[in-house]
Order: structure tokens, then sequence, then C-alpha cells
């Protein structure tokens, strides 16, 4: 399975550039708010996009998409999952520190780490990138679908802590730029900035004008070269102004997910879940075994001490027997052909449009993962374990 993301930052040299966020400095287009500084009356998003013609035409179709997708090695999309909250106060930083499994305290300004938040039972509560503006001023970046998850299991241990979770959607917007193409499609629209040498982390980031921010951070959410850009207000019509003139039309989440299932890249609300722990998501490197307590750590340590870890993550493939048969559905139970034993579940599917053969992720214990293994779910029908990707 792809690995998503590295334990150690990356630091950039461009990320932030000229962003006012002192609050006596007269901060405008909401990015006081980032940050928790108040600023009066904000426009909201849409409201900005519909007065401003900030808006895209989307693809007409998921054909269209996908041809467009092959023909340029990327895609835009608008995304219909995630959030982006600001988590401000002297005790921001070490409250987050001793909530997830990464080493936070030690993250320099200017960079961003993703790290796991958990529960006592050492589950998946949520997977976060940490942006880190200063040791009083974090951007908390999700894709999880649901953000409610992440900010009770964050408020419920801010008992005495100088700490504030802010909601930012109203002052952020979101795409993502995903496929083996967006290099040089990033670099076409944001020629200001650097892009050579990047890996998983890497944010640049500028003032395109007074107030007008765009962040770009590459996370292989969806796959090698996947880039989350973000805009604050101000900065929504130019983008998108970019976007338009590239050719560039935000397609479908449909696309996304058969992208990302395709690289075998997990996703919070699907793989990343309660019912399962870091360790079988693949995510160890998200993990700093040295850095001391969190919520949930004896558990982990526990079971990668003892290397207790039962199931894990993995591709596979339906195999089709009859023209009418149904496709797989995630939540379907697996179990294996010989005694008729559970032995997992299915989490994401998804139709390739070249062949509109079914793909699909789960969890399977170890012992049934090998490559081109055939196991039935609880409806019937035949799957096959993949490669990792």
């Amino acid at each position: 399975m792809l690995t998503i993301a590295p334990s150690a930052q990356v630091a950039s040299r461009d990320f932030f550039i000229n962003l006012p966020l002192d609050s006596q400095a007269g901060i405008k287009g909401g990015l006081g708010a980032l940050f928790g500084f108040g600023v009066a009356s904000p426009t909201p998003l849409d409201s900005h996009l519909r007065e401003n013609d900030g808006s895209l035409a989307p693809h007409s179709s998921r054909d269209d998409a996908y041809r467009d997708f092959i023909a340029r090695g990327s895609a835009l999309i608008e995304p219909q999952f995630g959030s982006v909250f600001g988590h401000v106060g002297s005790d921001a930083l070490d409250l987050l520190h001793r909530l997830t499994t990464n080493s936070i305290l030690d993250l320099p300004n200017g960079s961003a780490r993703r790290t796991v938040l958990t529960n006592e039972k050492g589950r998946i509560t949520d997977v976060i990138w940490v942006f880190k503006r200063s040791d009083k001023e974090l951007l908390l970046v999700s894709d999880a679908p649901d953000a409610s998850p992440m900010r009770n299991g964050i408020e419920r241990f801010t008992i005495i802590e100088d700490a504030e979770l802010n909601d930012l959607k109203d002052f952020l917007k979101r795409w993502y730029l995903i496929g083996p193409g967006t290099e040089g499609v990033i670099r076409e629209l944001l020629p200001e900035l650097d892009f050579s040498d990047t890996e998983i982390g890497s944010i640049r980031g500028m003032d395109i004008f007074d107030g007008g921010i765009v962040l770009a951070l590459r996370t292989d959410a969806a796959g090698p070269q996947s880039w989350l850009i973000m805009a604050a207000e101000a900065a929504v019509p130019e983008v998108a102004s970019r976007f338009a003139s590239a050719g560039l039309q935000p397609t479908s989440n449909e696309l996304f997910d058969f992208v990302r299932i395709k690289n075998q890249v997990p996703i919070v609300g699907k793989e990343l879940t309660e019912d399962v722990n870091p360790l079988e998501a693949g995510l160890i490197d998200l993990i700093d075994f040295d850095k001391g307590c969190y919520v949930g750590q004896e558990v982990i340590a526990r079971l990668d001490t003892y290397d207790k870890v039962q199931r894990v993550l993995v591709g596979f493939t339906q195999i089709v027997r009859r023209e009418d048969e149904r496709f797989v559905s995630p939540g379907e139970r697996i179990s294996s052909p010989d005694v008729g034993r559970d032995v997992g579940w299915v989490t994401s599917v998804a139709n390739d449009p070249k062949n509109d053969e079914l793909i699909g992720m789960s969890y399977l214990r170890k012992a049934y993962c090998e490559s081109g293994t055939q196991l039935t779910t609880s409806e019937g029908s035949v799957i096959k374990v993949l490669p990792n990707a």
C-alpha cells in the first residue's frame, strides 16, 4: 500500500510569504479569522463566488472528466468532504502533541506534518495535517466527511488549556489537483513559486495581493502528485481564473475516489475510522514511538511491540462471472471460500471508467492478503486481492 506521509516535516521557503498575521495590522479578506483574530462581518465564500464570478463550470459527464484526466494526466476536484480549522492559543501546540500519534512540538514554524488523532482504544478518530505558523497559531486540515469527531476529540481534552478551535469554512476555499501530470499543471498555475524538489508535506504559498493568500500542500491524498490548494476569500476569483485559463474544469468527487482507490490510498470516513488502528491502516510512518504519552498510546505500543496486528488494508478487483452480476458494495463482509471464515470487510469501491471493472479496498486478515487470493463477499461476489500499489 502507498505510504502517504513521512514522519519528518518538509520546511518550505515560500510558506506564508508576506502573510500579515499581526492582529494590530488591519488584516483584510478574512485572514484574521485564520488564526482566531476578530474580523467584522466576513463575507462567506459562497456569496463571494456569486458576487465575484469565482465559480467554474463543471464537466458535463463522468466520461468527459475521465477522458480529460487521461489526456492531461491531471484533474481538478472541488472536494465535497474535508474541513480546515484554526487552532490557536498558548497551549494549542502542546495539547495537540498530547492527543495525536506524531511529534508536533518540534515542528518548525512554516512547516506541516501529518498526525493521527486516536481514542482511548488506539482507534482512528481523524488524520490531520498540522500547519504551524507559530507555537500559538496552527491550521488543522482534514479530509474527513464530518469534522465533529475531530473537533469533539480535541475539545473533550481542552479543560483549562488556552486553546480554541475555529471553523474556517467561510474563509478558505479548497481544491485538489490530482494525477501524475499535476506537477506540470501546478507550475503553470502558480509560476511565481518554486515547485522543484517537492515531496509529501511540501508547502508553497504566496500573497497574490493584500489579503489574497494561496497555499499549496502536497498531500498525495489520491496518489503521487496530489496537491491541496487553499485560497483565502480575497484570492478565490484569481485562483478560479487561473484554473479556467489552464483549461481545468472541476470534476466529480467520484473521479477522486477512483484515482485514490487505484493507488490504494485510504481516506478518513472509509478506510480510516474508529474500527481500526493506525498500524492496521498502514500509517506507521505517522507514529512517533519515542514521543511519550498520547491518547491511545499504550494500546498502539503493545500492538507494535508484540506484533499483534492481525489485519491489513489491501486493494482488490471483482471477478465478474456473468454480465448482469451486481457490483460489490462498501460494508460487505468477506469470507474465505474454503471454510467460510469471516476474514474482513469492504471499505471502498469504484468503477474503472476505462473497462468498467470494479476495484476496491478492504481490510483482510494477514493470512488472506497474498496477491491473487480469491475470496467471497457476504452477497456472493468473488473478489481477487491485488498487489500493493
